[in-house]
């Protein structure tokens, strides 16, 4: 049995085909269950998520028959997973069966290779799990009370991922192939430091120095404008290596 939650809800079907899950109920009980895998579920929360806060009366038996469609439709192998144990339910998988457990581990051997300075390890691992992400997860499960638990810490986990991604490759010497990357990445998250400090340097190391001065003017304007700060240490220090023509060291990411 394996699952992916990092964009639509699939799961494996016993050709090894990826396949959507029908019913909209089953897809959000399927994927509370799944990010909460190995560990019972109450009835209570499964019927706080399956109906985004609002439960209908009697939803234990409702639930119950949705528990029972779900079972049908997984392969009969794996459906005995999927059992009642008080207070709900549990599914029990491995965590290198769901994609998300594995999106979760190797965003920590990143870091650890990371701060052991293993520059070729970090590009590796963070491309690997970068390549787990196949569009914002949970993109057919509507709920919206799930979406608001889970969403954040894993587009934080990703942003996370680029940063190290392009900091390995900084060190690397791949500048050339960063500044696109890069400027596309600052237009979705203006407010997002790292990347224009990451942007900066680039273009710097690429040639264009006054582009680079430019790019942290624009960035300087928009976290006045926006959060009414001006840039932290690490864009500083760049921004002055750029006018002094030194070539920074970047600090560790956390």
């Amino acid at each position: 049995m394996r699952f992916r939650l990092l964009g639509p809800l699939e799961v494996v079907d016993i050709a090894g085909r990826w396949q959507p899950v029908a019913g909209p109920r089953q897809r959000i009980l399927l994927a509370t269950l799944l990010l909460h895998s190995n560990t019972p579920v109450s009835v209570d929360q499964l019927a706080e998520t399956v109906w985004d806060g609002v439960p209908p009366a009697g939803y234990a038996q409702t639930l119950r028959s949705h528990v029972m469609r779900l079972r049908r439709s997984l392969q009969e192998q794996d459906a005995a997973r999927l059992q009642a144990r008080a207070p709900g339910y549990t599914l029990e998988v491995p965590d290198s069966e769901i994609d998300t457990h594995r999106f979760e581990r190797l965003c920590r051997e990143a870091g650890e290779q990371l701060r052991a300075g293993a520059w070729s390890e970090v590009e590796d691992t963070t491309e690997r799990a970068l390549g787990l992400w196949r569009a914002q997860p949970l993109l057919d499960v509507s709920s919206q009370l799930l979406s608001r638990t889970v969403l954040p810490r894993l587009e934080y986990l990703r942003l996370q991922l680029l940063e190290f991604r392009f900091e390995a490759a900084l060190r690397l010497g791949r500048d050339h192939v960063l500044v696109p990357q890069l400027q596309s990445l600052v237009a979705v998250h203006p407010l997002h430091e790292r990347f224009h400090a990451q942007l900066m340097l680039s273009l710097s190391r690429t040639g264009h120095r006054v582009e680079a001065l430019d790019a942290y003017r624009t960035a300087r304007r928009i976290l006045i404008d926006e959060l009414g700060v001006e840039p932290g240490p690490e864009m500083a220090r760049v921004h002055q290596s750029i006018l002094s023509g030194d070539d920074p060291v970047f600090g560790r990411a956390a």
